[in-house]
């Protein structure tokens, strides 16, 4: 098995842009209630699914984002934003407002395969870094791994700065 490389991407959120990414009118962006956890649970499964680069790490990816979806909404610890096509959920991230952990999106930016290369990536990053600002967050912070399509295009996005990790922080 292959050792896997991580990430971390910081962003001061001071610095974001005032100025929104836009997306299509079609789709609508909203707060996930408890209501929409086997919907968030398939749409971030997919979405880790088909990245290649989790490849050997998707089971764990996969039971973290479970732990995560089915603990979220009862401690109320992590909030989701998800941007759905209709009723389907098509990209989500989780946001948690703690500023002392490692990683302030704990599931990162997750968007179907088939609904990548529209903006939707760009517009949850955007929105999940407003939202943590809007909460009294100055930085904001995500751990990847390295040569994910988001370690290489999205999160380099709004300043993110990109820093090699010695190992995975708890």
């Amino acid at each position: 098995m292959k050792l896997s490389v991580w990430v971390q991407y910081s962003w001061d959120l001071t610095r974001l842009p005032a100025e929104a990414p836009r997306i299509d009118p079609r789709y609508t962006v909203e707060a996930a209630t408890a209501d929409d956890r086997a919907l968030l649970q398939a749409a971030i499964s997919r979405s880790v699914s088909m990245e290649p680069a989790w490849s050997d790490d998707m089971n764990a990816r996969i039971k973290l984002a479970e732990e995560i979806i089915e603990n979220a909404f009862p401690a109320g610890e992590v909030a989701f934003v998800a941007i759905k096509h209709g009723a389907r959920i098509i990209a989500a991230s989780a946001i948690r407002e703690a500023a002392d952990k490692p990683s302030n999106l704990p599931l990162g930016v997750c968007v179907l395969n088939e609904y990548r290369s529209r903006g939707l990536g760009t517009f949850l990053l955007y929105e999940s870094l407003r939202r943590l600002r809007d909460r009294g967050l100055d930085i904001a912070r995500v751990v990847t791994k390295k040569g994910l399509t988001a370690d290489r295009f999205l999160y380099p996005k709004f300043g993110g700065t990109r820093l090699v990790l010695d190992a995975v922080p708890a």
